[in-house]
């Protein structure tokens, strides 16, 4: 056997032993030491080698190089621990500095100011005509033009979000123009507010605050606020950890932007302005003509909304494109046309008819009345026809201008009904929202 046990009289009591190795396996040990120290010795061997050949290789540089140099070379031993390299820096991110925007040049005549070929000089005109009203004390002013271009906004699978971030980026550069005033930007609610900020969810800026699509800026003078002020972060954040409560008017705001308001938080937006004051707050794209039609329905404002407030609305700055079908009695029996209500202030209304462009394609506005008052939307359409003078293309074999015994122009118009607010302007206290 090559193995034989052997234990004391306790450990062999309790059956256990301890295996002894024979001569045999002494004998094998003792070889397989004698092959590992030969193995160090040729590895120690090759080291000293390796080193003395490295040496040489430095003297012969430094000879090249013309002399020693002053430091002695580092041996192998000590090149890992004497020499040491520096980490490289991580590069700190910096905070993006806010840009100087520049003043838009002001109107050469309000009167005459084309439509704007684009949002960045829509914004550019919704300025100066702010401003300008802000010079002649109005307070309570309206904002309103397209936030998209007009073949997106009659696609019927456009997000409501997407409107909202067009909004958004709108208002953001408009407020970058009072580089020297406080602006305020204020939500509907403070979720909303939260939402865009992004203090809510997972956490971090927003991608709209790092990086805006429209405008790419991010500027000092703008802080964003909601109705009613609320606290930052989501519902389970603030009864975790203490948040930070935002305000909705601080006192250093100089001017308010409200921004996609609906027709039930315009009581919230009243009281809003009570607050502030006699500082300017700008109605932003709120669509009001829109909003007024749901007064008076259940479950939103009382017209008395209109007649006792929003009528004091001034309209510093409108776009409102608007397209029309006519029925006459020759081929081609429909004919469309197209036109726009503009106004810049301190300039009048503009009623401006599409035309085609014989020089570029297209189609260009062409001024064809001044007014001084906001004309009604069904006058707006009939000031268009008048101009095309598509009353004269109604006439019959008869000449007589009826069909079957009914005026044309009854069958084609319909019933002229303007808006309740269009009608009851005796009722409206102030007559702002028409100037």
């Amino acid at each position: 056997p090559s193995y034989a046990f052997s234990a004391t009289p306790g450990l062999r009591a309790a059956g256990l032993a301890s295996p002894l190795p024979s001569p045999a396996a002494s004998r094998g040990a003792s070889f397989r030491r004698g092959g590992r120290a030969a193995r160090v010795s040729m590895m120690a061997e090759d080291a000293t080698e390796s080193a003395k050949k490295v040496d040489d290789a430095k003297a012969a540089l430094e000879e090249m190089m013309g002399g020693k140099s002053a430091a002695p070379a580092a041996s192998l031993d000590t090149l890992g621990s004497d020499v040491s390299v520096p980490a490289p820096k991580k590069k700190q991110p910096s905070k993006p500095a806010a840009a100087v925007v520049p003043k838009p040049a002001p109107f050469a005549d309000p009167n005459k100011t084309p439509p704007p070929s684009s949002f960045a000089k829509t914004v550019e005109q919704a300025y100066l005509s702010v401003q300008a009203a802000i010079d002649d004390g109005k307070k309570l002013i309206e904002v309103e033009f397209p936030p998209l271009p007009q073949s997106a906004l009659d696609n019927s699978a456009l997000g409501a979000d997407v409107i909202t971030d067009a909004q958004i980026s709108h208002a953001r550069q408009f407020a970058r123009y009072f580089g020297d005033k406080k602006v305020a930007i204020v939500f509907p609610d403070i979720v909303e507010r939260n939402r865009f900020m992004g203090d809510t969810s997972f956490g971090g800026k927003s991608a709209k605050m790092k990086e805006d699509k429209l405008y790419d800026t991010v500027s000092d003078n703008v802080r964003y606020s909601a109705l009613g002020g609320g606290f930052k972060g989501s519902f389970i954040e603030q009864l975790w950890v203490k948040q930070e409560y935002i305000e909705d008017i601080q006192d250093e705001d100089d001017v308010f932007v409200i921004i996609t308001a609906s027709a039930q938080e315009l009581p919230d937006v009243r009281k809003f302005c009570e607050t502030a004051g006699d500082r300017p707050v700008i109605l932003f794209n709120l669509k009001l003509q829109t909003l007024r039609g749901d007064f008076g329905l259940p479950a939103f404002p009382g017209k008395d909304l209109q007649y006792d407030w929003l009528g004091t609305a001034f309209p510093a700055y409108h776009v409102l494109p608007r397209a029309y079908t006519r029925t006459i009695t020759r081929p081609p029996f429909l004919v469309n046309y197209s036109g726009c209500l503009f106004r810049t202030y301190p300039g009048k209304w503009q009623v401006l008819l599409e035309v085609p462009d014989t020089d570029r394609g297209g189609g260009r506005y062409e001024q064809v009345q001044l007014r001084d008052k906001r004309p009604a939307l069904s006058e707006l359409r009939e000031l268009l026809a008048d101009e095309l003078q598509l009353d004269g293309l109604d006439d019959n074999e008869a000449g007589d201008k009826k069909l079957l015994g009914v005026d044309l122009a009854t069958l084609r118009k319909g019933v002229v009904i303007k808006t309740w607010w269009e009608q009851d302007i005796e009722k409206t206290k102030s007559d702002e929202w028409r100037s």
